[in-house]
């Protein structure tokens, strides 16, 4: 027995070191290593093998263990296929919701067929990314009842395909060699957030032609509107995956790289920024040539702008005053500006020889919202990024505990829903990174109570309103300034 164990052992890293060598040299990927400029079209990385569908990784000896038992990693699988919702992303097209985005988007003038949005390729780029390439033009169904199509957003999707690393990544010292083979290091901030971006965010059409956004037809339709921090999502999630500050010394002995909170969070919201303006970069762009009467293109796509400065409900009295030194003024309703949820607190985070570059992208969207911006008002500010991005968290790290907190809190526009949002997650990673977390729990979980979105009764049972119109700033205002007080307390304290 112990012979045919070995032999199979023997075999088994044969094989892998086998397909190794002999897999086409221009099939690997640029590393995608810390700080490393985030890939931004389907263009920029060569052709991976295929992806091998989770039946790769549901092994009891690898990744499909006991919840609970063991580390994280032997369960992810089970984890994943039991907990997280990316494991139902494909069946949600399968709803009554996704008959009605789909048949909305179909409702213009002349009217489009409509295609289901199991088959649609507005809706499986991001649902069903592993499903077979679609048939036909950009219009066409995806080829027929893909297995992988049915996994939803699986570990491949999120990691990358694992034809080339699915070996690779069982052996010994496969930290230092793995991004070479094509699985992203997701430790990694600016990484992770760049992946999850690509759809909560938004991104080019997928290498097969499948969309990768939601447009403002898409929201009118139905869909909900899209809004990413990677600090937030992951708590959010069930945890499949060991935590940071538990494994730091053991990561960093094994080649890996792991970010502290205020690190995470600084990395994670420069990389939405950059994820956006991408985005926004696409979508002032003409899909096609220029129409023969020499009209505009289709500009603005309302989702580059704050869904609440035109759809929110009157501001409570004075939110119209002057705002406090540094703060830009709100527009009055109906006028588009860029959203708080992506411009918020960007001298937190974006490093100081980015700024510049990156205000006046923003300044060039509030001033001019309804002109298709220039060629180079994103790409300035996009090279800054890449630039800049090592030093994104430099600027909090070098303030004391209570000082990061009251720079938040002095920085963050409350008048605004979103801002405020932004400010609870960073004063989270604050927290998180003063160990003041459990001292303002309670603070913390207030705060996020006010900013939640109301639950009333609808048709069909209780429905979440997507609208903030209950938030209140001064409210707000007090919360944030208690918790800034928790904070400094216990960072004073020897």
């Amino acid at each position: 027995m112990t012979r045919l164990f070995t032999a199979v052992v023997v075999f088994a890293l044969f094989a892998g070191v086998t397909l190794l060598l002999l897999r086409p040299r221009g099939t690997r990927v640029a590393p995608v290593g810390p700080y490393a400029p985030l890939v931004t079209t389907p263009a920029a990385v060569p052709a991976l093998r295929a992806a091998l569908g989770t039946s790769g990784c549901t092994s009891s000896g690898c990744h499909a263990g006991t919840p609970g038992e063991g580390e994280p990693w032997r369960s992810a699988y089970s984890v994943w296929a039991l907990h997280d919702p990316h494991s139902r992303a494909e069946r949600v097209l399968h709803g009554a919701l996704a008959a009605q985005i789909v048949a909305g988007i179909a409702a213009v003038d002349p009217p489009l067929p409509i295609v289901p949005a199991p088959e649609n390729r507005a809706c499986t780029g991001c649902h069903a990314p592993l499903a077979a390439p679609p048939a036909g033009g950009i219009d066409g169904a995806i080829v027929g009842a893909d297995p992988r199509a049915a996994e939803g957003v699986s570990c491949e999707a999120c990691h990358g395909p694992a034809g080339d690393w699915l070996v690779a990544h069982t052996l010994p010292g496969w930290r230092q060699s793995i991004e070479r083979e094509g699985m992203l290091d997701l430790g990694d901030p600016s990484v992770a957030a760049a992946r999850c971006g690509e759809c909560h965010i938004g991104s080019p059409p997928t290498a097969d032609g499948r969309s990768r956004q939601v447009t403002h037809a898409l929201i009118a339709a139905g869909h909900p509107r899209l809004a990413f921090d990677l600090r937030a999502f992951r708590a959010g999630l069930p945890s499949h995956w060991r935590d940071p500050a538990a494994f730091a010394e053991r990561a960093a002995a094994e080649g890996g790289r792991r970010a502290d909170p205020i690190e995470e969070w600084s990395l994670g919201r420069l990389a939405v920024l950059r994820a956006y303006l991408v985005q926004a970069e696409r979508q002032s762009i003409p899909a096609g040539p220029p129409p023969a009467d020499g009209s505009a293109p289709a500009w603005p796509e309302f989702t580059s702008f704050d869904c609440y400065g035109c759809h929110r409900p009157a501001l409570v009295a004075g939110a119209f005053s002057a705002p406090s030194p540094g703060i830009q003024p709100i527009q009055p309703p109906g006028i588009p500006r860029p959203d708080p949820l992506v411009w918020a607190l960007l001298e937190s985070f974006v490093p100081a020889e980015a700024y510049a570059a990156v205000e006046g992208a923003r300044g060039a969207l509030a001033s001019r919202w309804s002109d298709p911006p220039a060629p180079d008002t994103f790409q300035g500010a996009l090279a800054a990024i890449d630039r800049g991005m090592p030093g994104a968290a430099d600027w909090l790290r070098a303030l004391p505990p209570g000082e990061q907190a009251a720079a938040i809190a002095a920085a963050a526009d409350l008048r605004a829903w979103g801002e405020a949002a932004v400010a609870l997650s960073a004063l989270e990673a604050v927290a998180a990174q003063a160990g003041a977390g459990d001292r303002v729990a309670a603070e913390l979980a207030a705060f996020k109570a006010q900013l939640a979105f109301p639950v009333g009764e609808g048709p069909d049972g209780p429905i979440r309103h997507d609208s903030p119109h209950p938030y209140d700033p001064a409210a707000a205002a007090a919360a944030v300034e208690r918790i800034v007080a928790g904070i400094r307390a216990g960072a004073s304290r020897p």
